[in-house]
């Protein structure tokens, strides 16, 4: 990092202060000026109601008087005056069979948008005033009141107050910026120049002195803490520099053999893991993950309810042929029956070689009507396989239990139990053959 680098750490320290205290005092300034501005509109909203009050206690007699006289010419006066108020809009005075007296309006201002804030001050309202004349009903005094007057009042109010907090922040903030520029960042970017022109290679300019401030307080200490560990380094560098070259190649020597061992290991853990995992023979899950995969598709459907059906697959004579044909015949069967289950089962579903000659197949979101169309069509498709084996064909079939999704158990034991049953009352009806768990329907092969 240059030196030239360094000159912007106080600047930008100070800056981002600025930031802070412009943030800050903007939040405070803006609190205060809320603050304000409730009692502002609570002390506008008294002040409306009283001078309304005023204005129908004075309004009231004379418009009564004017209704007692059937006089017009009073009652237009009353109105006109009571129109010429910015609140009141329209006045209406009439008798108490409706009869109106006298009606006065004026044209009513419109600002869109202060128009839709009708909860400030309330939303155009007409008062309704009962008149009396010594104690009898005469008439009633109708005053239209349109608050937007006094919502444009309360709006330039508060732009004159966020123009004060807005300037009073900046002030405060470019004051606060300058002390803190001066008592704090500048001081700083000096003993980073300091520490910048420092070569790390060169223990000779580790002794150069910081520089001298004449106020003594905490960055003044810093200095001198710096100072006095650039020379208790100093004497340790040497060292450091003759075992540098040492360490860095065995550095790389190690690293080379941690390389070449996490290969080793890789390699190792991949084909583990394959093992673990995958009947050598066939290439498809073995029981151990059969079962891993199988649970977690049975919590799926305990949680979400997502079906499935269970499908438990064995080989029809299958002892008969190894020793007809041999072991190797045997072998040869088993890894075409698997090729055929990997080619006629979807990719969601799962296969699995849970015994030497018996299968499992976790069919995934199938209905009772779709498990038992892909367990005729997978049986079929064994009953066809091309097998030969030393120029003699093979012959196979399979018996098939299937338990639907429909009557699957919450214990996956279970399930695993009338796939079995289902799969032993095959073998019994004459093998070849599709078992429903609970069904008194068997398909088969004829």
């Amino acid at each position: 990092m240059s030196t030239k680098s360094t000159l912007k750490y106080g600047q930008g320290l100070a800056v981002r202060q600025a930031y802070l205290t412009v943030g800050i005092a903007l939040l405070v300034g803006l609190f205060m000026a809320l603050i304000l501005l409730f009692f502002e509109y609570q002390s506008e909203q008294r002040r409306i109601e009283q001078q309304l009050q005023r204005v129908i206690t004075s309004s009231s007699a004379v418009a009564a008087e004017s209704l007692w006289t059937l006089s017009t010419d009073l009652a237009d006066v009353v109105s006109e005056g009571l129109v010429s108020l910015p609140l009141i809009v329209e006045a209406t005075i009439e008798t108490f069979t409706g009869t109106v007296l006298s009606q006065r309006s004026r044209p009513v201002m419109s600002e869109c948008w202060l128009d839709n804030l009708s909860f400030l001050f309330g939303p155009t309202k007409v008062e309704v005033i009962p008149l009396f004349h010594k104690k009898d009903l005469v008439g009633h005094l109708k005053l239209k009141i349109d608050p937007l007057p006094a919502r444009q009042v309360f709006f330039k109010r508060i732009q004159y107050i966020a123009a004060g907090e807005l300037v009073k922040t900046l002030i405060l903030a470019a004051a606060l910026l300058a002390l803190f520029y001066i008592t704090l960042a500048r001081p700083i970017r000096n003993y980073a120049n300091w520490i910048e022109r420092i070569d790390p290679d060169n223990p000779e300019g580790w002794q150069q002195a910081p520089p001298k401030r004449k106020q003594r307080d905490e960055l003044t200490a810093f200095g001198e803490s710096v100072f006095r560990r650039f020379v208790q380094a100093r004497t340790y560098f040497l060292e450091l520099q003759q075992t540098r070259s040492e360490l860095k190649t065995l550095n790389l020597e190690l690293e080379e053999r941690v390389q070449a061992r996490t290969k080793e290991l890789e390699v190792a853990l991949t084909r583990a893991e394959h093992l673990a995992t995958t009947d050598v023979m066939t290439g498809i899950p073995n029981r151990r993950s059969f079962m891993d995969q199988a649970e977690k598709r049975h919590a799926e459907w305990l949680r979400y309810q997502r079906p499935y059906a269970l499908l438990m697959i064995d080989l029809d004579t299958f002892k008969q042929i190894n020793d007809t044909y041999g072991h190797p015949a045997g072998d040869q069967v088993l890894i075409s029956v698997a090729a055929a289950l990997q080619q006629h089962t979807r990719c969601e579903d799962i296969i699995g070689r849970i015994g030497g000659e018996e299968f499992c197949v976790l069919l995934v979101g199938v209905t009772e009507v779709g498990a038992i169309i892909l367990a005729e069509r997978i049986r079929a498709e064994i009953a066809k396989l091309p097998i030969e084996f030393g120029g003699q064909p093979i012959p196979v079939t399979a018996s098939f239990g299937l338990v639907p999704p429909d009557l699957l158990q919450e214990d996956f034991d279970e399930v695993l139990k009338n796939g079995d049953q289902m799969l032993y009352q095959a073998k019994n009806e004459g093998r070849n053959r599709v078992c429903i768990y609970r069904r008194e329907i068997c398909t088969s092969d004829h």
